[in-house]
């Protein structure tokens, strides 16, 4: 009885050694399926061998037989529907995207960018295979392409291509990703293989630079290209990733605003402007100007009547917001948390995420002006206006009576018709005005959705309203590179000897308690 058990058990295992050769062949594990169709095929000789006489003949006519015949039966029908899940998939693919951060899903900005690409792009990877980036390129440069047939892509092995290599000048610190679109001028190189560097590589490219922003300087103001935790280093790195020139602008040397000025920018000046430098800024205002204006609580711009012509008051007090919650990234109440509202195409799509405005004064829309600005960002509600600037760092602050209360405008666009036909620079003047201007400094512009608003507000100010968008951002995922011997060594283990094993152990627990 026990050899005519161990018979049925080397036939059954022999079996399925013998069909899940299929298995192993259809996943390109070819180096796999001689050895084991050999055991499988031994297997089921040595079961034969130990049988008695007459044994395999009623295995395989018994009970048992109809038995392995619905268990054959049931394996085809599942491999039948994987074949099936597999054709619809290559034809109709679709991806699920369940990691945390969405790692793996384009932002709006991305798809909106690629699919309104009217001419081909099409960029070159330089990448060998073995390099941990070669998969995250691979993979990035694929789902842009699935969004767009106009979008379209190269993988270049640097050492096969040295003819490409010398062509694009491509060293091993240089940026790796090349970027070009017909009809323009010129490439764009990503030197990182991520969302965020290859969609403003396409958005520079597909906007051009005609479009120029300058910095008002003289009066303290942090330098736009400065690093230091003061400086607008970053900021204008992605002014400029999306196609936005950015200059200085001394009005001391010569108080005219450049011809090619698409906007005028004017953050944290410590020192009032000058007259003549005053009178520049208002008539590029009349003229249909755009300016952003980025203040600082207890600082006189000068820019009193300017803002009084785009109806805004900036209020001589700074916003103190006791909550906890407006005090996560501050630690205290001078950096009160402000949350965009839905009234302006500027934060319209940013509205859902809160802004860090560090040490703001509040803003007061005028009633007697023409013009009716729209509230941009709000503080809290228990925030309020604290006037006492001199004692607030030496007796403390408490809210006193006659001091506004919260939700106060930290923020506020305006537009009006131009006061001047003659020079006339575009259809309606524009004003950003911002309590604060250290919200997208260096130290501060990766805080919540700080440059995104400032962003929008530059390329809404430059007319550029296609970028008031929420940019896609550096998401750090946790990746696991193997070698292509690893992966095959992984698919063998986990789709072929893994089933194989529960299989084989099913049918043998099975046929011993049957057996008994």
């Amino acid at each position: 009885m026990k050899k005519n058990l161990w018979s049925r058990l080397l036939l059954v295992l022999g079996l399925v050694l013998l069909l899940s050769t299929f298995v192993t062949f259809l996943f390109g594990n070819t180096q796999f399926v001689l050895a084991k169709a050999l055991l499988g095929l031994a297997g089921i000789a040595a079961g034969f061998g130990l049988s008695e006489s007459g044994g395999a003949r009623r295995f395989f006519t018994g009970r048992a037989a109809q038995f392995g015949l619905f268990t054959a039966l049931s394996a085809l029908a599942v491999i039948a529907l994987l074949a099936t899940a597999n054709w619809v998939a290559w034809h109709r693919p679709h991806e699920w995207d369940f990691t945390r951060n969405k790692l793996f899903t384009l932002s709006d900005d991305t798809v909106r960018t690629v699919k309104g690409l009217r001419e081909d792009a099409f960029a070159l990877a330089f990448y060998r295979q073995d390099e941990p980036e070669y998969p995250a390129a691979q993979d990035l440069l694929r789902r842009y392409a699935d969004l767009s047939p106009r979008f379209r892509y190269k993988l270049v092995d640097p050492y096969r291509s040295p003819e490409l290599v010398k062509q694009y000048g491509i060293t091993d610190s240089s940026p790796r990703i090349v970027v070009t679109v017909q009809g323009g001028k010129g490439d764009a190189r990503v030197r990182q293989p991520t969302e965020q560097d290859l969609t403003n590589a396409l958005v520079k490219l597909t906007h051009g630079g005609d479009k120029k922003l300058y910095f008002v300087q003289g009066h303290g103001e942090p330098d736009p290209r400065d690093e230091g935790q003061k400086g607008y280093g970053v900021a204008t790195r992605s002014l400029e990733a999306e196609g936005l020139q950015v200059a200085p602008l001394v009005l001391l040397e010569r108080p005219e605003v450049p011809a090619d000025a698409a906007a005028v920018i004017v953050a944290g000046a410590k020192k009032p402007l000058l007259a003549p430098e005053v009178k520049a800024l208002e008539d590029y205002a009349a003229r249909g100007g755009h300016l952003g204006v980025f203040l600082e609580p207890g600082v006189d711009f000068g820019l009193g009547k300017l803002l009084a012509s785009f109806g805004v008051e900036a209020d001589e007090d700074i916003v103190l917001d006791p909550s906890p919650v407006a005090q996560l990234f501050g630690g205290t109440a001078l950096t009160p948390m402000v949350q965009p509202t839905r009234r302006h195409a500027i934060t319209r799509e940013i509205s859902q995420t809160a802004l860090a405005f560090p040490t703001t004064r509040s803003l007061v829309a005028l009633t007697s002006g023409k013009t009716v600005p729209v509230p941009l960002a709000l503080s809290g509600r228990e925030s309020w206006g604290e006037t006492d600037l001199k004692g607030l760092f030496t007796t403390g602050a408490e809210q006193d009576e006659g001091e506004k209360r919260g939700p106060l405008p930290v923020a506020m666009a305006a537009s009006r018709p131009p006061d001047a036909e003659q020079g006339r620079r575009s259809a309606e003047a524009r004003l950003v005005v911002a309590g604060d201007s250290d919200f997208f400094s260096n130290q501060y512009q990766q805080l919540l959705g700080n440059l995104d608003f400032f962003l929008n507000a530059a390329s809404w100010l430059a007319e550029r309203d296609d970028r008031i968008t929420v940019r896609p951002k550096a998401r750090d995922a946790t990746r696991l590179f193997l070698t292509e011997a690893q992966v095959t060594g992984l698919k063998f283990l986990t789709i072929d000897v893994l089933p194989v094993c529960l299989l084989g152990l099913g049918l043998a627990v099975w046929m011993v308690r049957r057996g008994r």
